[in-house]
C-alpha cells in the first residue's frame, strides 16, 4: 500500500504489463503450438513455469497490496468510527455533565433559597424578640423613671422642709448670735470706753513733764498689750508736733504697765490693741 502511494504510476503499469504478459502466454501458446513442439521441450516448460511463478508472485504481491490496503482503509474506517463514537460520547457525556450540573445549581439555588428563607425567618423572630424586649424594657424603664421621679420629688419636698427648717433655725441663731454679739460690743465699748479712761489717767500718772513749754499739746497713743496688762508696744501714731511731748508720753505709757483691763477675759481681744487720746490735764 506505501509502494503505491509512493509510486502510483509505474505500479499502474508494472500491473498492465504483467496482466499483458499473461494474455500473451496464455493465447499465443495456441497459436504457435507447432513452433513451439520443434523446441526442446524441457526448456519450453522451464520457461513457462519461471514466468507464472513471477507472474503469481506479483499478482499475490498486488493482491496483498490490495488486502492490506483495504485493510489500512478499513482500519482507518474503522479509526474514524471509534473517533465519531467516542466523539458522541464525549458530547453526550457532556450534555449529560452540563445537565447534572444544571441540576446541582438548581438544587444549590434551591437549598440556598430555602436557606435564605430559614434565615429570614429566624431574622423577623429574632426582630420581633428583641421589638417585644425592648418595648417591655421601655415599659420597666418608664415605670422605674416614674417611681424615681416620685421618690426624687418626694425627697426633694421632705429636703425643701428640712431646708427651710435648717435655715429659719440659722436665722434664728444668726439673729441670737447678732444680738449676743452687739450686746457683747456694746459692752466691750462700754468697757473699752470707761478702761480707756482709767488707761489714759494711770498714764498722766506716771508721765514727767518734759523741760519744755507743753501748753496745749497732745497725741493720740497706740499700745499693745497682752493678757494681764504688760505693755508690749507703745506708739505714738498722732504726734503732737513735739517730739519730746510725744517720747514722754510713750514712755509713761510703759512705765504705767500693768494697765488697767476687765476681770472678763472674753473682752481682753478688744484691749489687745488699743488706741488712746492723751492731753495733760484731760
Amino acid at each position: 500500500m506505501g509502494l503505491f502511494k509512493k509510486y502510483p504510476t509505474a505500479v499502474i503499469l508494472s500491473v498492465i504489463f504483467h496482466l499483458a504478459l499473461i494474455g500473451f502466454f496464455v493465447f499465443g501458446v495456441n497459436l504457435s503450438e507447432k513452433k513451439l513442439e520443434t523446441k526442446p521441450p524441457v526448456n519450453i516448460v522451464k520457461a513457462t513455469t519461471i514466468d507464472e511463478s513471477k507472474i503469481k508472485a506479483e499478482a499475490n504481491k498486488l493482491k496483498e497490496l490490495e488486502r492490506q490496503k483495504k485493510l489500512k482503509e478499513k482500519k482507518r474506517l474503522d479509526d474514524l468510527k471509534k473517533k465519531r463514537l467516542a466523539e458522541e460520547k464525549k458530547i453526550t457525556d457532556l450534555k449529560k455533565k452540563q445537565a447534572d450540573e444544571k441540576k446541582k445549581l438548581a438544587q444549590k439555588k434551591a437549598d440556598e433559597a430555602a436557606k435564605q428563607a430559614k434565615i429570614k425567618k429566624q431574622k423577623a423572630l429574632e426582630a420581633k424578640r428583641k421589638a417585644d424586649a425592648a418595648k417591655k424594657k421601655k415599659l420597666a424603664d418608664a415605670k422605674k423613671l416614674k417611681e424615681r421621679l416620685a421618690r426624687e420629688k418626694a425627697k426633694k419636698l421632705e429636703a425643701a422642709k428640712v431646708k427651710a427648717a435648717q435655715e429659719q433655725a440659722d436665722r434664728e441663731q444668726a439673729l441670737r448670735e447678732q444680738a449676743a454679739q452687739e450686746e457683747e460690743q456694746m459692752r466691750a465699748q462700754a468697757a473699752v470706753a470707761s478702761y480707756t479712761d482709767l488707761i489714759r489717767q494711770k498714764v498722766e500718772r506716771n508721765w514727767i513733764q518734759p523741760p519744755s513749754d507743753i501748753s496745749g499739746l497732745s497725741c493720740v497713743v497706740r499700745v499693745r498689750l497682752i493678757p494681764g496688762g504688760d505693755v508690749v508696744d507703745a506708739q505714738v501714731i498722732q504726734s503732737s508736733g513735739n517730739s519730746f511731748f510725744d517720747r514722754s508720753v510713750e514712755l509713761a505709757t510703759r512705765k504705767a504697765a500693768p494697765l488697767p483691763l476687765p476681770n472678763d477675759p472674753s473682752l481682753f481681744n478688744y484691749f489687745r490693741t488699743l488706741e488712746f487720746y492723751f492731753r495733760p490735764g484731760g
